[in-house]
């Protein structure tokens, strides 16, 4: 098995250059195409959304209307940044009419001039006929549903919401418009309270985090050459083979996607988890061998110290994480709308309750124990032992961490640091539990916001 082990070195070296080359690419070729959105777009059209929910849990939470109105006065004010002239004066008539101000059939009166982010002059003169009658013609209740069918598709899902709220109000069916209002209120409202939750979360982790930093450094707390100081450097080089098993799978994933829809199957989740289950069968079986790899111990320690490890450990990252971030923004203008967190883009495509709850599974629970496992685990493990440098290894694997990740500038920096961090806590603990803890604390964190953003 350790002489195999030198042909998982050169898969890996394969693969992840493979994957390096294939980031810059995607990148560089969204990044040139001329018609190609800009991350900043989206992040600002994601805004639009939460600032219309904002204003409808405002009114589920009982403020006056000048505060509603106010909060809609932003709204309105940002429109016409995260969309095209078109969609923004559709996206304005419909809150007009959900939420009783301004004059919705004045706002369409020059819709069929507006320029559109896709429709040709021709789709949008005809479309704009439509959604200028939607808000003029005689309507009953009884229209509402083959109304609703028939008109175009608004510029996003919580506008289609709204323009329901507004249409069954506008046919004189108050009870059914009322009852779809305080749904949307209380899922917007909902929405407001764990955003805020997570943003007072995320600030008392990075004053926390600066404490950490502040007694890891003046403490100076050493860590072993190697993980394994009495062993060969070559001793943990087999573990690499469960990184190529995981790496094969999930870049055969697509393909294997294709083939299995043929048969009309949807086996996405099915293929997420043999890329966790298969890396893990694996490292179980290392348990039989002898030596070094037979007595490898994936957790130890009081559980309390790993807990504890990991609270400190994500606070860490926190003060790093918010210098990075701001970076980001000053790049974002030229970053690709394509070059997007992983979590994102699958937040995107989430539309029930139980979406969301398989997200958030994979998000905070599978993924964090599945890319620990490889890449703390094994990557920094092997590295280590192998160089006998803890920072030199650390920051290796964490880049190669990021690598994997498909947001190239939009991310790989915060991911690397990311990375590293992980890669200290488990030199000094010896435990993937304090890992696994900060990772699915940094993925839970996000993918709630996101649900608080885009639900």
């Amino acid at each position: 098995m350790r002489d195999s082990a030198r042909y998982a070195w050169w898969l890996l070296i394969f693969l992840f250059s493979l994957l390096t080359l294939g980031n810059i690419a995607l990148f560089w070729r969204l990044f040139r195409a001329p018609d190609s959105p800009r991350l900043q777009t989206n992040n600002a059209r994601m805004g639009v959304e939460f600032k219309a929910r904002y204003a409808l849990a405002l009114e589920q939470f009982g403020q006056g209307k000048p505060v509603v109105q106010t909060a809609l006065e932003e709204v309105f004010n940002n429109l016409d940044e995260a969309f095209a002239p078109y969609e923004a004066a559709v996206y304005r008539a419909i809150l007009e009419s959900a939420f009783g101000v301004g004059d919705p059939q004045k706002t369409l009166q020059s819709l069929p001039d507006l320029p559109s982010e896709t429709l040709s002059p021709l789709q949008r003169r005809w479309q704009a006929l439509r959604w200028q009658e939607a808000f003029s013609s005689p309507l009953t209740p009884e229209q509402v549903p083959a109304l609703l069918h028939a008109l175009p598709d608004t510029p996003s899902m919580f506008s289609g919401e709204l323009l329901k709220v507004a249409l069954y109000r506008r046919a004189g069916d108050v009870a059914r418009a009322d009852a779809l209002r305080e749904s949307l209120g209380r899922a917007a409202g909902w929405a407001v309270v764990t955003l805020g939750a997570v943003l007072a979360t995320l600030i008392c982790a990075n004053i926390g985090g600066l404490v950490v930093l502040i007694v890891y450094f003046y403490r100076r707390l050493r860590l072993p050459s190697r993980p394994a100081p009495t062993e060969s450097p070559f001793v943990y080089d087999p573990l690499l083979w469960a990184l190529v098993i995981f790496l094969l799978t999930m870049l055969n994933a697509p393909v294997l996607e294709i083939m299995l829809r043929d048969f009309g199957v949807n086996a996405s989740n099915a293929i997420y988890l043999l890329a966790m289950l298969l890396p893990l069968m694996y490292l179980a079986s290392l348990q039989r061998e002898s030596g070094a790899l037979g007595q490898i111990r994936w957790f130890g320690g009081a559980w309390w110290k790993q807990v504890g490890a990991g609270l400190a450990g994500y606070a860490a990252y926190m003060p790093f994480l918010s210098v990075l971030f701001a970076l980001t923004l000053l790049v974002m203008p030229a970053l690709p709308a394509e070059q997007t967190h992983p979590l994102g883009e699958r937040a995107a495509a989430s539309r029930t309750a139980l979406q969301w709850l398989w997200l958030f599974a994979q998000a905070a629970v599978l993924a964090p124990i599945i890319e620990e496992f490889m890449f703390r685990g094994v990557l920094f493990k092997v590295l280590w032992q192998r160089t006998g440098r803890v920072w030199l290894s650390a920051f290796v694997s964490g880049y190669l961490f990021a690598v994997i990740h498909p947001q190239f500038l939009g991310g790989i920096f915060p991911i690397t640091v990311l990375g590293m961090i992980l890669a200290l806590v488990y030199a000094h603990t010896r435990s993937l539990l304090p890992c696994i803890l900060i990772h699915a604390l940094n993925n839970g964190l996000i993918t709630l916001m996101l649900w608080s953003v885009g639900s």
